[in-house]
């Protein structure tokens, strides 16, 4: 997929009033936030290591670069910084890391050329694990993705859809929405978006969703379950309060999540299931394409 085809594909704002009106949407944000909450202790190495989306986006994009001409520090850097996921300096430190927890092993440097890295199966399997959340979530509203679901284990498919979605990701962060900068912000805070759907879980009693009404919060066991520090929780809670998404209940522990958080969380799934329909999309017509030619 070059990236002329991509940027010739406009991204479809004008169906996401039909995706907030599927009945299907609530159950499909329900196992979406169940699965990313349950996926913090399946895959224990990766969550310790990249506990914000703007880490996990460039390792999106790592393997973006490893199915698409090669992963190198420079185009790492190079990427980072023009789409804004991350500085150059910060994506070089992430690249250090991954190597350090067996994601990425580091090659030989032909001739005048520049040295490659190599995502390693251990990486892939994470990562391909953990959009296989998203997209079981993604089947309950558009079922032609089950065609990519059921075929996510080939090399091949999962490189095409990491191609897609590494350029997704860029696209995305060089044009953020603004309808949903506070969950933006919140999801470049070290396990902001876990904390938010930790809670969300505490307070599901079923029926409609996201959740409203009261959950009882214990900053100390967050801040244990996520090995973040308590003054890190109590900020990410104040950032939350700040939103407009969830209120103090009078009593000690007690908050109340609220209307505006349920718009802000259908908005933002709204807008990633589109983008995973897309990708699915283009992964099909990706392999037409090949097998046509």
């Amino acid at each position: 997929m070059t990236d002329d085809a991509l940027q010739g594909r406009a991204f479809p704002y004008n169906a996401l009033g039909a995706m907030l009106a599927k009945p299907e949407l609530d159950e499909a944000m329900r196992r979406s936030v169940r699965g990313a909450v349950a996926y913090y202790d399946a895959a224990p190495i990766l969550h310790r290591n990249v506990k914000d989306v703007s880490r996990f986006l460039l390792g999106v994009v790592a393997l973006y670069l490893d199915a698409s001409g090669g992963l190198t520090h420079r185009r790492l850097r190079e990427l980072s910084g023009k789409s804004g996921i991350l500085s150059a300096g910060t994506a070089t430190a992430v690249l250090l890391r991954l190597q350090l927890i067996g994601y990425v092993t580091r090659g030989e440097a032909p001739n005048g050329l520049p040295r490659l890295y190599k995502p390693t199966s251990v990486m892939a399997k994470a990562f391909r694990e953990r959009m296989r959340i998203e997209l079981e979530s993604v089947a309950l509203l558009e079922p032609g993705v089950r065609t990519l679901l059921d075929d996510l284990d080939d090399a091949e498919t999962f490189g095409a859809f990491m191609a897609v979605m590494g350029e997704q990701s860029m696209q995305a962060a060089g044009a953020p929405n603004h309808d949903i900068a506070p969950f933006n912000a919140l999801s470049l805070r070290s396990a902001g978006l876990l904390i938010l759907f930790d809670l969300m879980m505490r307070a599901d009693r079923g029926g409609p969703y996201p959740p409203q009404g009261e959950v009882e919060v214990s900053v100390a066991a967050l801040a244990r379950r996520y090995e973040v520090s308590r003054s890190h929780v109590l900020s990410v809670l104040r950032d939350i309060e700040a939103a407009g998404w969830m209120t103090r209940a009078g009593v000690d522990a007690t908050w109340v999540l609220t209307p505006a958080l349920g718009e802000t969380v259908r908005i933002f799934y709204g807008i990633t299931y589109l983008g995973l329909i897309r990708a699915a999309e283009m992964v099909a017509e990706r392999r037409t394409d090949r097998l046509a030619g």
